[in-house]
């Protein structure tokens, strides 16, 4: 497998020789996975009777919060009435919780070194996560700039449900930044967009733990794998620390399969709610997650079909009808506020989803989805994304070592699900392919085709397809030392060897992924950005020789800085020091304070002569940035120029 990888990688034109050895290594997978099932399922407890008032109540609450969110605005009763509606649904279905019934989850108590390799997973998780993180990823783009005039309009009092500014985007990222840059003390910047997204993309480590252990019932060891394996991803990463909304489609995804897997497999009452629950709080985040009723809706089908089809829930139709039903009314109640507004705006709602569908001619739908499909499968292990904020340009989204893994084990879990034909294991391989579809819908822009943003909600499931061969090489290799015709001192290193084996595999997973994040990435991203910064450090330290910050001024130039970021970064959200024409220097009507510095494009030549002519022979100077190629020009009017500072910097 690790040879086809490395053909592919480097001479992709013998694809026929990278087929057969993964071939080879998908069997070998098989093989050592055995007859072992995938997961176990369980009769579902007979729920008890509803508390009838609770009910009527929550409905009453209900209506309050839709009151409450009129006019694109959260009130304090309207949150209030949307809080009571939630908790009185949850609370007056009175569902019970069934007792684990796979043999995996008869582990008992946790062991010392699985509780040890659980907590420096989220070590290094959050150090894969938040090191350098005010450095690395350095330099804003427009749409940093975008969500943080969100952010302080939120601290200015105001309280949308959505957020309509640059086509609008759910409001979770918008409140929880806020949190952060007004009580917490980071300021509207874009560190606290960043730590943000950092926090949201850590918590998704244990999240994707808890959708192996407790959704699919698998093992602690096969979980602490998927959970390693998502903890040292340079793709997870690298959408986690840019500071947009990207992490949070992962987040929703393992936060909503991680009930609705265990409702699947164990058909409770309480999964079926609290995964509906789950998946309304999802659709707070990241729009892709709007993708996953595909396979809530197939996988209940596939749920009442074989599961209660077959007599296995032990349930009566009615209870189980009702169990589905329950999903996407409690998701309904808790996307309330967000519900009001896409149904009075479907326009502004859906914006975002219709423009990369768009208008594409009927002769061309076809070829152009499945050309798409191929390029979004390409990204695994030949090309990936051409977004240089996001990630590493066409690097593919997966490292040798999880490259190889994810094959073998697409090919275990695909196997386990024809074979017994189970509705969580079946889910478990259709949710790969349904959530790759926000970047394979793409069809009005294939070049944003495959998008490590718009496919990150498939994360979860990839690691834990990339964990499944790994646990089972390890687990036979465990089994073949341990056998009693083996010699004593073998069976003594029975634990032994597949343990360092593991810990040499991820160590080495880790060192390609942090030494593609921490190198290549962030060299490419210092080289592309724009320096915001610079600009900005240049307007404050001359602020106090011009009179106040409000004094300068940045000339538009095509494709150069978004000089919005520049005013944030100089301590003022609302600063947008801009000038389009030179002539306006002279009648700056509108603007905060008269022009006294102004920032050029080195090729701006025209504007310099311009300056030198309207203000009589100005002070001019070239900074030098520290990136080749981004050096920029200070124009300071005569009145306030510094002799000090008059030399070349």
């Amino acid at each position: 497998m690790a040879a086809g990888q490395w053909i592919l990688a480097t001479r992709p034109d013998d694809g026929a020789w990278t087929a057969l050895l993964w071939a080879l290594a998908v069997v070998g997978a098989l093989v050592a996975w055995g007859n072992q099932p995938l997961t176990v399922g369980g009769a579902a407890p007979r729920p008890l009777a509803p508390r009838y008032w609770a009910l009527v109540l929550s409905v009453l609450a209900a209506v309050g919060a839709w009151l409450g969110a009129g006019n694109n605005t959260y009130r304090w009763w309207g949150v209030l009435c949307w809080l009571a509606c939630v908790g009185l649904w949850l609370w007056g279905w009175r569902a019970e919780q069934p007792a684990e019934e796979h043999p995996a989850a008869r582990e008992g108590r946790w062991r010392w070194w699985q509780l040890a390799l659980f907590i420096a997973i989220l070590l290094f998780a959050a150090w894969f996560r938040f090191w350098q993180i005010d450095a690395l990823p350095q330099e804003m783009t427009s749409d940093h700039a975008e969500k943080l005039l969100d952010v302080a309009d939120v601290l200015d009092g105001q309280r949308p449900v959505f957020f309509i500014r640059n086509t609008g985007r759910e409001p979770m990222q918008f409140y929880l930044t806020a949190l952060l840059a007004g009580p917490l003390g980071l300021g509207v910047s874009h560190l606290a967009l960043k730590v943000g997204t950092a926090l949201i993309g850590w918590v998704t480590v244990p999240l994707t733990y808890a959708v192996a252990r407790r959704g699919l019932g698998l093992s602690r060891a096969f979980s602490l794998l998927a959970m390693a394996l998502l903890a040292a991803s340079k793709w997870h990463v690298s959408i986690t620390r840019v500071g947009l909304r990207f992490p949070y489609a992962p987040f929703g995804v393992a936060l909503t399969l991680w009930f609705f897997f265990r409702a699947l497999r164990l058909g409770a009452r309480r999964d079926w709610m609290l995964a509906g629950a789950a998946f309304g709080v999802a659709l707070h985040g990241y729009t892709p997650v709007r993708i996953l009723p595909l396979l809530l809706v197939g996988g209940a089908a596939l749920w009442l079909l074989l599961e209660q089809g077959r007599r296995r829930t032990g349930l009566a139709w009615g209870e189980a009808l009702t169990n589905v039903l329950l999903l996407p009314l409690t998701t309904l109640f808790v996307f309330l506020p967000v519900f009001r507004y896409s149904a009075e705006n479907p326009d502004m709602f859906w914006t975002r989803s219709t423009t990369r569908v768009g208008s594409v001619a009927s002769s061309e739908l076809v070829p152009r989805f499945f050309s798409n499909v191929w390029n979004a499968l390409l990204m695994f292990h030949v090309k990936g994304d051409s977004v240089w904020v996001n990630t590493l340009m066409f690097d593919p989204v997966l490292d040798l070592v999880t490259g190889v893994l994810f094959v073998a084990g697409a090919g275990v879990a695909l196997w386990a699900a024809l074979r017994r034909l189970r509705a969580v294991d079946l889910s478990l391989f259709l949710a790969l392919p349904v959530l790759l579809l926000p970047s394979i819908l793409a069809l009005a822009w294939p070049n944003e085709n495959p998008s490590v943003v718009r496919a990150g909600g498939a994360l979860p499931i990839v690691m834990i397809m990339a964990a499944l061969p790994l646990h089972a090489w390890l687990s036979a290799l465990h089994a073949t030392l341990a056998r009693p015709r083996s010699a004593r001192v073998i069976r003594s290193f029975s634990g032994v060897v597949p343990a360092l084996l593991v810990v040499g595999v991820l160590v080495w997973v880790a060192f390609l992924n942090t030494r593609v994040y921490f190198g290549p990435y962030a060299e490419q991203y210092l080289r592309i950005g724009w320096n915001n910064r610079e600009l900005a450090r240049v307007m404050l330290d001359h602020e106090e020789q011009i009179g106040g910050v409000e004094h300068a001024y940045i000339r538009a130039w095509p494709h150069w800085v978004d000089t919005r970021i520049v005013g944030i970064l100089t301590g003022d959200p609302r600063l947008n020091p801009v000038i389009f024409e030179i002539e306006d220097v002279t009648d700056m009507e509108g603007s905060p304070a008269e022009p006294r510095l102004i920032l050029l494009h080195p090729r701006d030549k025209a504007s310099l002569s311009m300056l030198e002519y309207l203000w009589d022979y100005p002070t001019v100077e070239t900074f030098h940035s520290s990136v080749p190629g981004k050096d920029f020009i200070i124009v300071i009017h005569p009145d306030y120029a510094d002799p000090a500072t008059s030399q070349e910097r």
